[in-house]
């Protein structure tokens, strides 16, 4: 017996990249808005990798879709941070 909504597409080729590309531009927005709001880089980037860490909870331990990317690392998350408040976003 056949099943039409059973079907499943293919996963795209660069899904992966393109889903890390989004987060850290939305990121980078989020960072930008907290420098316009005065927190400090430290506080933002603490705040910004809670939310990372909150998104990819629990831990993938197979990898897959819903494996931290090493693009939303915490240290990447301060070096983002770190560069958008060099920027000075106004």
């Amino acid at each position: 017996m056949s099943f039409p909504w059973l079907n499943t597409t293919p996963p795209c080729d660069g899904g992966a990249e393109r889903r890390a590309r989004v987060a850290t531009e939305e990121l980078q927005s989020r960072a930008a808005l907290f420098y316009r709001l005065g927190i400090p880089a430290e506080q933002a980037t603490a705040r910004l990798a809670a939310r990372v860490a909150w998104e990819y909870d629990p831990p993938s331990k197979t990898g897959g879709a819903h494996a931290r990317p090493e693009a939303l690392s915490d240290g990447a998350i301060a070096v983002l941070v770190a560069a958008t408040y060099a920027r000075r976003p106004g």
